[in-house]
């Protein structure tokens, strides 16, 4: 409790300007009320995302340097132009990554996940560009 309430008074500290002591770490920060909410919405995927559930195709099966792939799109439902996924698995279970791409506000934000090697992002860019022709 005593941590917590030093915490709130350092947080309030550099919030309003006053620091007599030195200013919280971004853990201490994130520890907080308001900041912790805020960091979690930063973090947080969109729902279809995260349940697998949304628009979308057969997957294709690759291989790469002897091991077999299953590469699939995904969408949100009813709202395929703005938010996809693009998903490479491996087939054995050993890895999964994804490229998130959404469109808001006439630009593109793509998120890559699951640090994929330079081959499987290759893929999962060629593959969000063959579900995305240029019109």
């Amino acid at each position: 409790m005593k941590q917590r309430l030093t915490v709130l008074t350092l947080a309030c500290s550099l919030l309003c300007g006053t620091a007599t002591a030195a200013p919280p770490t971004t853990q201490d920060l994130l520890e907080t009320s308001g900041f912790k909410e805020a960091y979690k919405a930063m973090i947080t995927l969109p729902a279809w995302v995260v349940s697998g559930k949304g628009t979308s195709t057969p997957v294709e099966y690759f291989t790469q340097n002897g091991k077999k792939y299953a590469l699939g799109h995904m969408c949100k439902p009813h709202d395929c132009a703005a938010q996809q996924l693009e998903l490479v698995l491996a087939t054995d279970h050993s890895g999964s990554w994804g490229l998130l791409s959404i469109k808001a506000n006439n630009a593109l934000k793509q998120t890559i996940l699951g640090s994929p090697s330079p081959e499987i992002e290759k893929a999962l860019r060629d593959a969000y560009t063959k579900n995305n022709p240029p019109d």
